[in-house]
């Protein structure tokens, strides 16, 4: 997912997946990588393809949305499933959140908010991965949510510079580049003075110096499974 989130639409109303096929190869940082007619299907093409986002329609021929999510939690790993359907009952929406999916859309679906959310829903599990592994090593202090976030930007894109992976943090916090930069440092430097099996891990083959923030990030963001799977 380091350039772009691969996106797979179920839904069974040709115009509705018309719609959606042809929009998303448009839409910035988004590109399709299938669509399924059927929840059968869809798991086919689950297994095949390994997208990073499932949009998946709620009533379908053969095994519908919610069997299909109910499918993909006895998996482990997996796409993250946003739900796209016309049923806003409150009922089925929570049926569908418990089941596993990481957000539900009612339809008719506004095509131009898809980069930015799922954007963010790629980034949580990254995150909780990241906060898990930084929990492990023992970290604390105000730089720990702002390393998980920009070690997750860092998973999804290697390439990214760390004004861009502190951006999440910058923009959510009202901060600045400095204040994330020094947070983080610190975090690094309470780390490497003590440091635990899991940091030791993490940094093995690092010269004995305390990493650059951005050393140790990406070896952080090395650690996460960016598909999910």
């Amino acid at each position: 997912m380091a350039d772009q989130i691969r996106v797979l639409v179920a839904e069974d109303d040709p115009a509705a997946r018309r719609l959606l096929t042809a929009a998303i190869p448009q839409l910035p940082g988004l590109s399709l990588c299938g669509a399924a007619k059927d929840g059968l299907e869809c798991l086919e093409l689950i297994d095949q393809l390994r997208p990073d986002v499932v949009l998946l329609d709620l009533v379908m021929p053969g095994l519908d949305g919610l069997g299909v999510l109910e499918a993909l939690r006895r998996r482990r790993g997996g796409p993250v499933v946003v739900v796209t359907s016309q049923v806003s009952h409150q009922g089925v929406v929570k049926c569908a959140l418990s089941l596993g999916a990481s957000y539900y859309l009612v339809k008719p679906v506004n095509c131009q908010a898809l980069p930015e959310l799922l954007q963010f829903l790629c980034l949580a599990p990254l995150k909780r991965a990241a906060l898990a592994l930084l929990e492990e090593m023992g970290a604390a202090g105000m730089g720990v949510e702002a390393a998980a976030r920009a070690a997750a930007v860092l998973c999804q894109d290697p390439s990214a510079l760390l004004k861009e992976a502190y951006a999440p943090t910058i923009s959510d916090q009202h901060t600045s580049y400095a204040s994330v930069e020094k947070n983080i440092r610190a975090m690094v430097d309470k780390l490497h003075a003590n440091p635990t099996p899991a940091y030791l891990a993490l940094t093995e083959g690092l010269p004995p110096q305390r990493p650059s923030n951005l050393v140790f990030l990406r070896r952080l963001a090395a650690a996460l499974d960016p598909s999910g799977w």
